[in-house]
């Protein structure tokens, strides 16, 4: 049985389509698990019902056969890099530095600094470089008034993540989440990175990029992965090989603010933290499609970095998964902040769920 804590809390987009993409041909050939009915989001914040059969279908016409059809692909092959790092410090909180591993003087020229921590951050479906929940991260840790010193590396894996077919954007989080480990070792091996100070944050389908970058990583382990509301869709919660799991890093922490919709409800961490319920959240107004609720788990992560010790995101101890969807938590908060980093050393722990 799987085991959790679980934690309380009372509280212009623009589009590529990917052609051409061989690299789903295998995945693709695979059979799917069930035939069960899966509520997918749409690029135009609308969704649809449908099996994975379903979905992989489509993908099959647009992603993979699509290819032969589009004769801008064939004449002019898209040779950029699937997945890129930009680093920020105290040096240059603006200005981002992009670090590339077949270069490796772009990270000796860098302000990198192995005796910083590092916090590595890797966005969802549809976004990209920039957005603003890669600079909610940058200016919590940065701009937070302390002058704390980090490395903030963005991960921008929109060649694979940025294409209008959600399905086909899932397939790619575990080619995304390889590029990302192997750029870890990289760096661990090129420029001194310390595993145990290294934090990955990921949102949306990024949480499950994060989830397998842990996987991936065969330098070291990474210390924490926080998975801001971490993507439901196509995502089963008995297959945790295939998903972000609590054993991808030492502690996997998760922050659910719209389960049941575009999030996962059930708890996936070593410890989760349900702000306000974890269905809806307060100033999103209906919130039909979740897109608000959905976008506030960064918000959450970057507010609680940002307050350092100060951070009031009190939370409540919850004996199971059950008891908080129940609202009977009587618990207290044992001194766990939701997004405070030391959690690990106190929020994670065994509670039936």
């Amino acid at each position: 049985m799987e085991r959790f804590q679980v934690f309380l809390l009372i509280l212009s987009i623009s589009f590529d389509v990917i052609y051409g993409d061989e690299d789903l041909s295998d995945i693709l050939e695979a059979e799917v698990e069930d035939d069960q009915i899966w509520r997918v989001p749409q690029f135009d914040g609308t969704f649809k019902m449908m099996t994975e059969q379903e979905a992989k279908d489509i993908t099959l016409r647009t992603e993979v056969r699509g290819r032969f059809k589009n004769i801008t692909n064939l004449l002019f092959k898209d040779k950029r890099k699937k997945v890129q790092f930009f680093l920020h410090t105290q040096k240059n909180i603006i200005k981002w530095q992009e670090i590339d591993m077949e270069r490796p003087e772009t990270l000796h020229r860098s302000f990198f600094n192995k005796n910083h921590p590092t916090r590595i951050f890797a966005h969802g479906w549809l976004s990209g470089m920039p957005q603003m929940q890669s600079y909610e991260i940058i200016d919590s840790h940065l701009l937070n008034g302390r002058r704390e010193n980090y490395n903030i590396i963005i991960v921008d894996w929109s060649v694979l993540g940025k294409t209008l077919n959600y399905y086909a954007a899932r397939l790619r989080t575990r080619k995304a989440g390889l590029k990302v480990a192997q750029f870890i070792d990289w760096l661990h091996t090129e420029g001194g990175l310390d595993f145990e100070t290294t934090h990955v944050y990921g949102h949306s389908l990024g949480a499950h990029v994060a989830g397998f970058t842990g996987k991936q990583v065969t330098k070291g382990r990474i210390k924490t992965i926080v998975g801001l509301d971490p993507a439901m869709p196509f995502f089963r919660t008995k297959n945790p090989q295939n998903r972000l799991a609590d054993t991808d890093a030492e502690y996997v922490e998760t922050i659910q603010t719209n389960g049941r919709e575009l999030g996962f409800y059930h708890p996936i961490g070593q410890a989760s933290f349900y702000p306000n319920g974890g269905l809806r959240q307060p100033g999103c107004g209906k919130d039909y499609l979740g897109g608000c609720a959905h976008i506030r788990a960064p918000t959450f992560l970057a507010e609680a970095i940002a307050r350092g010790k100060h951070n009031s995101f009190d939370t409540v101890k919850c004996k199971d998964w059950t008891e908080m969807r129940e609202k009977k938590c009587a618990g207290n908060s044992e001194g766990v902040r939701m997004g405070d980093p030391e959690n690990y050393k106190k929020a994670k722990g065994n509670n039936d769920a």
